[in-house]
């Protein structure tokens, strides 16, 4: 006569009492919650075609998960089973189940509870939450009861009587990943399982640790040897370098993880492998160090094989620390070194030479724009070639530069200007400062035919009768000049 539509439940609530939320929920599998609570709302909103099947369908979990689901809150006594074939529990409610007392206990999880006691009592009495916990191994993890057993006396063996259930659910995962089914798979397993334990012991004893390996060094030891494939004496190797730093199993992790990137190789890494990239990645922080900047990476660390290509450690120093003053990185340093190859320079002091002279220059163009009063700070490649042919082909002395560079300083290119003067020298034979001030008083003389002083200009420092090639191009100027004067006086027009 009475009964709900079809679609009410959708627009329903249903009830969960706090101290389902506050008690049962916190220890529980997010899966057997989600199981609880559709089983709760079907308790409420109950329809005739509802089976194990079609809830793991609408629940996108197998059956056999929501069969393990449901014997998890029998055995908290949340749920009683009322058939097998087919399946079907009913709720109890939370203060009947207090007032009632006890947990209640299927027939599978009495049948696990005996076997671990038969085999593991002696060794230890698991309290009710640990055995719950191993029996979820079975369920969740699929590990046979036999597995369970012997995973339990591993690791009262290796870690002692008092071992965390934490710990050996860990393993448990690690052995259902690498699906360990049998006695004799697990048999094998713990054999290894064994070597890496005291293979780990043996890493935290040289790190002057004391405490017995965690699970999670040992999964860490074991990413080294199978994801990263380095071998235990290249293990050992690097425990070395750790005296540099933080002597821990993470801060070895890290070591372990660079090489594993710098070598960027799926094969095997060993002893002789760890030597030799250790002994790169030291040599590439020395050059870092220098620049003042950047880190140990897989591009670094094939810049710097083409730099040792080139020249040897102490010659790549060098060019890191020209780089360093210009905030320049290792591309740079690269770049600086095959530049100096292109020069031909082989040696360590044939670099150390080029350098020297370079700053020298550098000094030198820079004494001589202070006394331009232009910017000292702007050299040009012409500017050292200037210099360069001054004092390689021209032979003259910084002294004679720096001395004839001032009657240079009025000309509107001082640089190009004092190239003239010297070029007008080299011809004369005039190469010390002394001789150059002789020269230029005798055309102070010789120009004043009055015996009046005058007003000395750029233009009339030499004598007008000896018409050299520097003369001619000052006339020339001197010409243009005052042609410009007259054309802007006259209205753009050339002088009549």
């Amino acid at each position: 006569m009475f009964g709900f539509d079809e679609r009410y439940a959708m627009f329903d609530i249903t009830p969960v009492e706090n101290q389902f939320i506050l008690e049962y929920l916190p220890d529980a599998k997010g899966d057997y919650i989600k199981v609880y609570l559709y089983g709760l709302m079907r308790c409420y909103h109950p329809e005739d075609d509802m089976n194990l099947g079609r809830m793991s369908r609408e629940l996108n979990m197998t059956e056999d998960d929501v069969a393990a689901a449901f014997r998890y809150w029998e055995r908290r006594g949340l749920v009683r089973r009322v058939s097998d074939k087919p399946p079907k529990w009913q709720y109890i409610n939370i203060k009947q189940k207090d007032l009632s007392g006890g947990e209640a206990r299927d027939p599978e999880y009495e049948a696990f509870s005996d076997a671990v006691y038969a085999a593991f009592d002696k060794v230890r009495r698991l309290h009710g939450s640990e055995l719950s916990k191993c029996f979820e191994w079975r369920e969740d993890m699929k590990l046979p009861t036999e597995v369970i057993v012997m995973l339990l006396n591993h690791m009262a063996e290796v870690k002692g009587r008092n071992f965390k259930i934490t710990d050996a659910e860990k393993v448990a995962v690690r052995m259902a990943e690498e699906d360990i089914r049998t006695v004799d798979a697990a048999e094998e397993f713990f054999s290894r399982d064994g070597q890496t334990y005291q293979a780990v012991r043996g890493i935290l004893k040289r790190l002057g640790k004391r405490n017995l390996p965690s699970e999670d060094q040992i999964k860490m030891y074991l990413k080294w040897t199978k994801e990263w494939h380095f071998t235990p004496d290249a293990i050992e190797e690097a425990v070395k370098l750790t005296a540099k730093g933080d002597p821990s199993m993470g801060y070895l992790d890290g070591i372990l993880k660079g090489m594993h990137r710098e070598n960027g190789a799926e094969g095997e890494l060993n002893k002789e492998q760890v030597i030799s990239s250790r002994k790169r990645s030291d040599a590439l922080r020395e050059v870092l160090k220098e620049l003042g900047h950047g880190e140990v990476t897989p591009q670094n660390l094939e810049l710097y094989d083409r730099m040792k290509a080139l020249y040897p450690q102490e010659v790549i120093l060098t060019a890191a620390r020209e780089c360093g003053h210009g905030g320049k990185g290792s591309e740079d340093v690269l770049k600086l070194l095959e530049s100096w190859k292109t020069k031909g320079l082989e040696t360590g002091e044939q670099v150390n030479a080029y350098v020297q002279a370079f700053h020298s220059q550098t000094e030198l163009i820079r004494e001589l724009r202070s006394a331009w009063g232009t910017d000292a700070s702007r050299i040009s490649k012409t500017d050292r070639e200037f210099i360069t042919k001054w004092a390689k082909e021209m032979g003259f002395s910084r002294e004679m530069i720096l001395s004839t560079a001032q009657y240079a300083s009025d000309a509107k290119s001082p640089m190009t200007y004092l190239d003239k003067i010297l070029a007008d020298y080299r011809k004369k034979g005039i190469t010390t400062p002394e001789e150059a001030e002789k020269e230029r008083k005798q055309h102070r003389t010789e120009g004043n035919v009055s015996g009046k002083p005058v007003k000395t200009v750029i233009a009339q420092q030499y004598n007008q009768r000896d018409y050299t090639g520097v003369q001619e191009q000052m006339m020339e100027e001197q010409s243009r000049e005052i042609e410009e004067k007259l054309r802007r006086k006259n209205g753009g027009k050339p002088n009549a």
